[in-house]
C-alpha cells in the first residue's frame, strides 16, 4: 500500500488492474460531537451549557484544547514520535482515551454528575497509556503532515546495520 502526502493511499485489490483510492486520516481532530459516543446526550447537553457566566460560551470545546494539548505534549515527549502540522490533531486511534479524558476534566464543571467507576477506570487507564507513550514503550501513527518544531522538539535516530569503506582515488572520481 503507498501513500501520498495527502492522506490518499492507493492499494491494489487482487484481480483489480486498476488502483482504488481511500483516503486514511491518520490523526483527527477531537469534535464535541465524538462525545456522544461516550457519554448520553442529555449529560452531555447539561455540561455545554448549565452553570455558565454570562457570556460564557460552551466550555467543553476548551476542555478538548486543553486535552488535545497534553496528548500532544506526551506524543513528542519520547522524542521518537512525529507531531501533525495542525495543532488541534491526535492520532486516530487515541480518541476514545482523549475522550474518556475529556469527560473527566469536563465533569467537574457540575459536581453531581457522577461519572460511573468504568468511566473513572477508562480515564486512568488513558493516563497510564499516555505515560507509556511518553516513554516510548508505545509508538503511535505517523501523521499525514508531519511537523519537526514547534512548542515540541522532535528528535530522530538512525542506526547502522552495516557500513563499507570506500576509497575516493582519481581513478573513481572520473566522469565527475
Amino acid at each position: 500500500m503507498n501513500q501520498t502526502s495527502e492522506g490518499i493511499s492507493e492499494e491494489i485489490l487482487s484481480g483489480s488492474p486498476t488502483p482504488i483510492k481511500i483516503f486514511m486520516a491518520t490523526w483527527i481532530t477531537i469534535q464535541t460531537s465524538d462525545l456522544y459516543d461516550y457519554l448520553c446526550a442529555t449529560q452531555l447537553n447539561a455540561l455545554k451549557s448549565t452553570a455558565l457566566a454570562p457570556g460564557q460560551t460552551n466550555p467543553v470545546d476548551e476542555i478538548i484544547d486543553a486535552v488535545t494539548a497534553r496528548i500532544r505534549a506526551e506524543i513528542s515527549g519520547s522524542g521518537k514520535n512525529l507531531l501533525s502540522a495542525n495543532g488541534a490533531q491526535i492520532p486516530k486511534d487515541l480518541k476514545s482515551y482523549a475522550c474518556y479524558l475529556i469527560l473527566e476534566s469536563v465533569q467537574t464543571r457540575l459536581p453531581s454528575l457522577k461519572l460511573t467507576a468504568d468511566q473513572i477506570r477508562l480515564a486512568n487507564d488513558a493516563k497510564e497509556y499516555l505515560k507509556r507513550i511518553a516513554k516510548g514503550e508505545v509508538p503511535v501513527s505517523a501523521p499525514d503532515n508531519a511537523t519537526i518544531g514547534g512548542d515540541f522538539t522532535v528528535s530522530a535516530s538512525c542506526d547502522v546495520v552495516h557500513s563499507r569503506a570506500y576509497c575516493v582515488s582519481e581513478k573513481s572520481l572520473r566522469g565527475f
